[in-house]
């Protein structure tokens, strides 16, 4: 934290050439007292804080510069931060070598991208990846797909065309949500372009059993060029009946719902009957994975 006005340098710097960014809480560096018990308190809410960004996010760049004498310095609170990207097949990148320390193999053995102090090499690093092209202009979707792609070591840029599913806005069943992931996956083979992998999913709600409400289900096509599509399913957690009550009669879709009445930004229902454990992204990553380790 010593160097977090050169992190929000460079963190400018990025959002200028389009990347979306996160940083630490500035406020660790100025919060720490003689209490080792409070600051072990703090410390512990910092670390889960931005594990959880980490959670989100598809690469970490480590601000490694000069202190305590030692020069390119990756600290213990830093390391750990690398190693828990590293562990989700996440991009490391360092904007500066790897310092002389006596842990300095672990580091290099993570494979980071050292960038020489010139991030426009983050630029020639992400265009050289395979492309996918999705048949969703979703952020959030995109995130989920790179994020599953590198957990099986498969780092790749993502972009994406809106299409339709040709079925109702809120799938009910999973042959509905089946039938209209098949329906999008062909409307992106016909827009012709040319990419390395083709993916598509669609979320819906499937009735599981008379005594339940409905259950999320998604499919999920992921095709390598010139090999045949992977597909899966997945059913995930109970929808409260009290939100599957105003859908469609009230809301076209839970998200829609979530982003009227709990003001979310995103059009995710999952934290709002979860205790905010599980959110629609890991969900998604999750169904992603599942095919990706088919393909390779």
């Amino acid at each position: 934290m010593l160097h977090e006005p050169k992190m929000a340098e460079i963190a400018e710097l990025l959002k200028k050439r389009g990347y979306e960014v996160d940083k630490p809480n500035i406020v660790e560096g100025h919060v720490y007292t003689d209490n080792l018990d409070a600051n072990a308190d703090l410390k512990r809410g910092f670390i889960d804080e931005h594990f959880a960004k980490v959670d989100t996010s598809e690469a970490v760049l480590v601000v490694n510069e000069d202190k305590n004498g030692i020069k390119n310095y990756i600290g213990g609170n830093t390391l750990i931060e690398v190693a828990y990207a590293y562990s989700q097949g996440l991009d490391i990148f360092l904007l500066n070598p790897v310092p002389e320390v006596g842990y300095a193999d672990e580091i290099k053995g993570m494979h980071p991208i050292i960038l020489d102090g010139d991030i426009s090499k983050i630029d020639s690093y992400v265009e050289s990846l395979p492309l996918v092209f999705m048949s969703t202009t979703s952020q959030l979707k995109h995130i989920a797909v790179s994020r599953a792609l590198r957990k099986v070591g498969v780092p790749v840029r993502v972009d994406g065309v809106k299409v339709a599913s040709g079925v109702n806005e809120q799938p009910l069943t999973m042959d509905e949500t089946y039938e209209g992931a098949m329906n999008r996956h062909q409307a992106l083979k016909d827009e012709g372009i040319d990419a390395d992998y083709f993916v598509t999913i669609e979320s819906g709600l499937h009735p599981i059993h008379a005594k339940h409400s409905l259950y999320g289900c998604s499919a999920v096509i992921i095709e390598k060029a010139g090999e045949k599509m992977k597909i899966g399913m997945n059913i995930d957690i109970e929808f409260p009946q009290e939100m599957l009550d105003k859908i469609p009669s009230t809301y076209p879709d839970v998200g829609v719902l979530v982003q009227t009445e709990f003001n979310s930004v995103d059009k995710d229902p999952f934290p709002y009957f979860t205790n905010g454990k599980l959110n629609r992204l890991k969900i998604l990553e999750n169904s992603l994975y599942n095919v990706a380790i088919q393909v390779g």
